[in-house]
């Protein structure tokens, strides 16, 4: 419905704008075409699942000295299927050598420097060498000739309670909108 408007010898035409919402709708389309909501809900699963798995490595490394590549080596994840619902995220590792922390040989003997986490700067240790293949870091306990490796925390330590509060967070945000869309978008190919 047009309304035009003559101000001071001027005509402005004003739009008048009705917003129907129809509820219960998604509900009706989702009995016709449970096929498209069951590719919609597949979809939307995975990826959400995977907004959380880049959200989740970011966090990480935000606070450990890290590749990203890293943490993805130790993640393995079962993505939704129509015959089973969910995404599945599994972090497991050992713990990790200090040389996968930026780790660094200083010139004085038996002195080696590592960052774990970004925030605290670099820590010394003692008695501290590389192996012959220099894929670790290796220290002497003691004035012994006992030989251990430095071990330091391992990929799902990193995953703490705040990081997977902030992904659980971002999912219930989120998963709403997405499922809309993601069932507009299918009900559109029908």
């Amino acid at each position: 419905m047009n309304s035009w408007i003559n101000v001071m010898g001027t005509q402005i035409n004003v739009k008048n704008t009705m917003q129907v919402e129809l509820t219960g709708l998604d509900d009706v389309l989702k009995t016709i075409h449970p096929r498209a909501y069951q590719k919609a809900l597949n979809r939307t699963v995975n990826d959400i699942g995977s907004r959380v798995k880049t959200q989740t490595t970011k966090q990480v490394r935000k606070t450990y000295n890290i590749k990203a590549t890293e943490i993805k080596n130790h993640i393995t994840v079962r993505r939704s299927r129509f015959s089973n619902m969910q995404y599945v995220m599994d972090v497991r590792s050992k713990r990790r050598n200090a040389i996968h922390f930026g780790s660094k040989i200083l010139k004085k003997k038996g002195y080696a420097a590592v960052r774990i986490k970004k925030e605290n700067g670099r820590s010394k240790l003692r008695n501290t060498f590389l192996s012959k293949d220099k894929k670790a870091l290796l220290h002497r306990v003691g004035k012994t000739q006992k030989i251990k490796a430095v071990q330091t925390v391992s990929v799902s330590q990193m995953f703490n309670k705040k990081i997977l509060k902030e992904a659980d967070e971002m999912v219930q945000n989120e998963f709403g909108n997405k499922l809309k869309n993601n069932f507009d978008f299918y009900i559109g190919k029908v």
